[in-house]
């Protein structure tokens, strides 16, 4: 794939302050969204940090090798590319500059070391989401308690409870399942959801069994939408914009279905996993889903991969399932990491 390397500002005091606007003048309760909704608080201990990740085993590693058929390999994450790069709003694209190169050695500023050796170094300044990452269980949370019912108190100036940390220590592995909804729902060439389609349920079931895929217990989830592509592209189909992507929607059918699944994490190549402003009930909703997975059942959100190439693939070889390899930079205290994910087929 190509990347533009001009700046694309993404993050305008527009959509800031749009987004400040909504949240101020709406603010239904998550409380009574989730009344009757799944929650796993304790389930695996009152310490427990990694919520859903419990779920993927022994077991669940040896599912996931037993997918790999060829050997073929996909790294998901997108490039990061200084001032370049689809951030949520309010985040700054990641900035990155060279510390010492030829350049100190050609002005004499500096001489080779014995031996004739030179050297590099370089430093970057970045939104620890603003690339591909993984969400620590702290990350988004409504009332005054986080993951586990802990004080939203143990997120100050660092996480103390549930940091991604804790997620890089578990590391994730296991059988994944690629359901590519963009090809499914796509109505272009380009095989992607147009701008502002909400994911449900039957959505996921119907590409499913549209590719011949099988959803196991304890499966992975992996749901393109061919959004994120927009971004890079000089003349898109429609003008990417993190407030209008098209991701998954929240309903309680949605939610048991996850429960009952044991689903473990969801990872999407969108910036949000769900759509980020959703209507319920007659009520407007701000990323409601991170609420409901994170907060009340636990299961780890990622975001932001790259996987036009791997769906191209599957499309081609039929082979829609395969062993995903990831872990998350142990980021202490952190609400959030960078990941490389890989799929191997």
């Amino acid at each position: 794939m190509q990347f533009k390397t001009s700046l694309l500002a993404v993050c305008t005091g527009s959509l800031i302050t749009g987004l400040s606007t909504i949240a101020i003048a709406q603010q239904p309760p998550m409380e009574n969204l989730q009344s009757s909704a799944p929650n796993n608080w304790g389930k695996w201990g009152e310490e427990d940090q990694v919520g859903a990740l419990n779920y993927l085993g022994q077991t669940e590693v040896r599912n996931g090798i037993d997918t790999i058929q060829s050997g073929k390999t996909f790294t998901l994450q997108i490039p990061i590319t200084s001032g370049v790069g689809p951030v949520f709003p309010g985040r700054i694209p990641t900035q990155h500059f060279m510390a010492t190169d030829a350049g100190i050695y050609m002005a004499g500023k500096a001489e080779p070391a014995p031996g004739g050796m030179k050297y590099s170094d370089d430093v970057a300044f970045m939104y620890l989401q603003g690339t591909s990452h993984v969400d620590s269980l702290a990350h988004a949370w409504y009332g005054d308690q986080i993951y586990g019912g802990k004080s939203e108190s143990t997120t100050v100036d660092g996480h103390t409870h549930a940091s991604v940390a804790e997620i890089g220590k578990k590391g994730i592995a296991g059988r994944a399942v690629l359901l590519d909804v963009g090809r499914h729902m796509g109505s272009d060439d380009l095989h992607r959801l147009a701008t502002n389609t909400c994911i449900n349920l039957d959505d996921l079931k119907a590409t499913a069994e549209t590719q011949g895929t099988t959803i196991n217990k304890r499966d992975i989830l992996v749901i393109r939408t061919g959004s994120i592509a927009r971004f890079w592209e000089e003349e898109p189909d429609e003008e990417w914009n993190a407030m209008n992507e098209p991701g998954l929607c929240h309903s309680n059918e949605l939610l048991n279905w996850l429960d009952e699944m044991e689903t473990p994490m969801i990872a999407t190549d969108n910036i949000a996993v769900e759509k980020v402003v959703q209507e319920i009930d007659g009520e407007t909703y701000i990323i409601p889903l991170h609420g409901a997975l994170m907060r009340d059942m636990g299961v780890v959100l990622s975001e932001i991969w790259w996987l036009d190439d791997l769906a191209a693939d599957s499309a081609e070889d039929g082979q829609y399932s395969f062993m995903l390899v990831a872990a998350p930079l142990k980021m202490e205290q952190g609400t959030g990491a960078p990941v490389n994910p890989m799929a191997i087929k």
